[in-house]
Parts: C-alpha cells; structure tokens; sequence
C-alpha cells in the first residue's frame, strides 16, 4: 500500500507543476505576440529534458502503475524559421503494483524512438511557445518481481504531442519545459493468458536546448 500512497501523493506534485507550467504560459500571454517564426533556419538544435511520467489510466485492470522518472534526448534541425524536424528518444521506468491484495508484480520499462516534427509559431515576449507531433515505436520490456509469472509485453506504435516553451538563457541555450501525451497501447501475456495493457502517459519535462 505504502507504493500507491507515495504514486497518488507524487501524482499531486505532477499536478502541481503543470500548474507552474502553466503560469508560465500565462505569464509569456501578458507580454506582445510576435506572430514570426522562431527556428533557427539550418542550425541543429540538441535537447536533453528530464521530469515526472503519470499513466492516464491502469496498466491492467486492478493495478497500480505510479509515477515514474522520465528522461527525453532529441535533435532537431531548423527546416525553415516555422518548423523543425529530427529525432526523439525517450526512457520511462515504472513499478506496477497489485491492488488486492496489494504486492509488487514487477517493472515496465520504455523506450520510445520518434521522429519528430516542431511547429514555432511566434513569440510572448522572450517566451517562444511550440507545438510537437511525434510517430515512431515504443519498445517495451518488463522484468517479474518474486511470485510474478512470467509477463511479456509487446513492442507498440508510439504516438506523442506535446506543448511546450523555450525561454532563451543565451544566443544560443534555452530553458525548455514541456507538457507531453504518448500513446502505448498493445499486447501482454502474464503466465500464458494473453490480453491487452495500455501504458499511455502524461509527462511533464523541463531541461536544456543548445542551438549550434
């Protein structure tokens, strides 16, 4: 039990800091809008984020899944000073517990690799909001605890779009915070009896962006 206590009090903290993170949009929405592009046209861009991952439901019926560390890597180039295009990889780790009676059944682990698309449709002061798709695979693994049959969970069709703001530190470095949706639905075989999961997630991230 104490595992669901600290994912539900954790799950408030995630609450928590979307609410800052969407203080900081409100704040970016008092200054001007600067309807212009903000990519940096033929420039790579590298960002590393880290931050908290919540399932928007259960894992299977009567689990727990928690709240898990998240941490997302991308490189993107600047197609034009609208959009940006490159590759997203991203880690997610996650306990997934038993109800009743309440018990550990193991670990899910996530790797997600997504090529993605940037949309930078202007500016709130120093504030650059953006827009992200992403399409790719999500390769899951999950390893037993103690008296947990044998599981295998199937690699899945990966699915994200996020909303996020850069704020610029340097010419070059900006602070980036990040709200993401990822979709991670496929097959799962517990001891021979085979069914569905669905480990789709909420994430909020914050980290470094370096433009070179």
């Amino acid at each position: 039990m104490m595992r669901r206590r600290t994912g539900r009090s954790a799950a408030g903290w995630l609450a928590l800091m979307l609410c800052g993170n969407l203080g900081l949009w409100s704040t970016a929405l008092a200054a001007d809008w600067v309807h212009d592009g903000q990519v940096k046209e033929g420039r790579f861009q590298i960002g590393v984020r880290a931050g908290l991952s919540l399932l928007s439901q259960e894992f299977l019926a009567g689990t727990d899944g928690g709240l898990s560390h998240a941490l997302n890597v991308q490189a993107m180039y600047g197609l034009n000073k609208w959009f940006s295009a490159g590759l997203m990889v991203d880690w997610e780790r996650r306990g997934i517990d038993n109800e009743t009676p309440s018990r550990d059944l193991g670990t899910l682990n996530t790797v997600s690799i997504l090529p993605t698309l940037e949309f930078h449709p202007g500016r709130f002061g120093n504030a650059m909001p953006y827009l992200s798709t992403g399409i790719g695979v999500n390769v899951n693994s999950f390893s037993e605890a103690a008296g947990t049959p044998r599981t295998d969970v199937s690699n899945t069709f990966a699915f994200r779009l996020a909303g996020g703001v850069d704020f610029p530190l340097t010419s070059n470095m900006a602070l980036n915070t990040e709200v993401a949706w990822k979709r991670n639905r496929g097959g799962i075989e517990v001891g021979g009896a085979e069914g569905n999961f669905d480990a789709t997630t909420m994430s909020l991230l914050v980290g470094l962006r370096y433009t070179f």
